[in-house]
This record gives C-alpha cells, sequence and structure tokens, in this order.
C-alpha cells in the first residue's frame, strides 16, 4: 500500500510511513483490532479454565481444546479479512498497471506536458493513480516524481497550518512544521539523488528533467519563503540547514503568522 501523504510503499503493519514520518491510519486500526481481538482471546482462555476446573481432566481437555478451536476460527476469519483487503488492493494495482500499459503512448505525453509546464501538484497526483514510481518505463523520472510529491507534500503541509486542516486533531502546527523540515532537509540526498550515488551526468538530470528539478526546487523555496515570510537569506540558507534547525525556524514564525490555528501559543 502506499503513504497517502508522500507516496511512500508502506506495509500494513507499519505504524508509521518509514519516509515522510506520517502516521498510518490502516496500520493503527488493524493493530488496535489484533490487540482487541488477542486480549478477547486470553479472557475467553481464562474463562474456560476457571469454568473447567470443576470437571474431570478428560472433561476439561475435552471442553478446552473445543472452544480453543472455536476461537481459532474466529481468528482465521479475521485473518482472513485482512487478507481478502491485501488481494483487493492487489488486484487494484494490476488493473492500474494494464490500463497504464494500455494507454502507454498517452500516459508518456501526459508526463511530458506536465513537466514541460511544471505542473507539480497535477503531476504528484497523477503519478500516484497511475502508480507510475515502480513502472520501470519511467526510471529516467525517478527524481522528477519525488521533486513533485515532496512540493505536494509540503504544499499540503502548509495548507494545514494556514487553514487549521479537520481530520487529523493529532497533529499540529508543530509537526506540520517538523514534516515540512523534513522534505526540505532530505532534498538534496532523493531528489538531488546524493543518497542514491546519482552521476551528475545522468539521464533522470539532463535536459528537462533537470530544469525541471531546478525549477521546482526554486518553487517550493519561493512558496516556503512566501507562506513563512522568511527573508531571501533564510529562504536561500534553508537548504543546508539541518532538519530540527529547519523546523524550528519555521515553527517560530507559523506561531506569529498563524495564531489561530496555534491556539494563541505564544
Amino acid at each position: 500500500m502506499k503513504c497517502k501523504y508522500c507516496g511512500y510503499n508502506i506495509g500494513l503493519e507499519d505504524e508509521r510511513c518509514p519516509h515522510c514520518g506520517n502516521i498510518n491510519d490502516e496500520a493503527a486500526k488493524h493493530i488496535a483490532d489484533m490487540k482487541q481481538y488477542q486480549e478477547d482471546y486470553e479472557q475467553t482462555k481464562e474463562a474456560v479454565i476457571t469454568k473447567t476446573t470443576r470437571f474431570n481432566n478428560r472433561t476439561s481437555r475435552a471442553v478446552i481444546i473445543a472452544i480453543m478451536a472455536a476461537v481459532a476460527a474466529v481468528m482465521l476469519i479475521i485473518t482472513g479479512r485482512y487478507s481478502d483487503i491485501e488481494s483487493r488492493e492487489k488486484i487494484k494495482k494490476e488493473k492500474v498497471a494494464k490500463e497504464v500499459e494500455k494507454n502507454r503512448e498517452n500516459v508518456t505525453a501526459t508526463l511530458k506536458e506536465m513537466e514541460e509546464h511544471r505542473e507539480y501538484l497535477a503531476m504528484s497526483y497523477y503519478i500516484l493513480n497511475h502508480q507510475l514510481r515502480g513502472d520501470e518505463h519511467y526510471s529516467d523520472y525517478s527524481r522528477v516524481f519525488t521533486a513533485a510529491i515532496s512540493y505536494r507534500s509540503i504544499y499540503d503541509d502548509i495548507l494545514n497550518i494556514v487553514d487549521g486542516y479537520k481530520g487529523y486533531e493529532e497533529e499540529g502546527p508543530k509537526e506540520w512544521c517538523d514534516n515540512i523540515a523534513i522534505y526540505i532537509s532530505d532534498w538534496n540526498s532523493y531528489v538531488g539523488g546524493e543518497f542514491w550515488d546519482d552521476s551528475p551526468e545522468s539521464s533522470m538530470h539532463a535536459g528537462e528533467h533537470g530544469a525541471f528539478l531546478s525549477d521546482a526546487k526554486k518553487a517550493t523555496q519561493d512558496m516556503v519563503q512566501v507562506y513563512f515570510d522568511l527573508s531571501d537569506e533564510q529562504a536561500a540558507s534553508m537548504w543546508t540547514m539541518g532538519r530540527d534547525e529547519i523546523s524550528g525556524m519555521l515553527y517560530e514564525k507559523c506561531r506569529d503568522l498563524y495564531p489561530e490555528v496555534n491556539g494563541g501559543e505564544e
């Protein structure tokens, strides 16, 4: 499954996305359900043992075995439920992949048009909806895809700060500033390719791809500068700052600029 914040591949039991750190809602529900089922199982087992002590050993064992078998059957049904979810997700992915393969020319043309017109947000959603990050036909787009998704993630977190996004009450401006800082501090590694040891001559950084990456970085810098009222010097230096330093700078600005979202914090 994909992280709904950054599109990174995550497992059903991953509590947080290993890339952006946001909570995986599906994992939280899955873990809570399994914990409840385990607690119910233990309570049932304890009740059975207590109530059957007055029977002879043979009867007790038979009763316990029968109830344990019933509980095991319930657990299998529960496990099957989650396996069914995974199966449906797999079928969905296969269906999308077939549609992309069937319309390969149109998909490629659309990507080129979005890249040419620097449609960062539209490209981000297009990539995720068509599952293009793992498509070998677009390996040269790897950094372009990462840049678009990073831009969109920063954009979304800024809107959360400005508008007070409903539905994520467990997170606030401090957490959203932390998320923005993650994408900015990781830009050189994941978009620039330092982490992957990309060659400067790599096709991922050449021609239109290279121009797109340069413009995406500048557009991201301008967006952060405007919404957080940064000076030119602050905006330019954020690419070389540490994650905590970036987050602290943004949060200080956030408290002054958007006090209603911060609950009047001083």
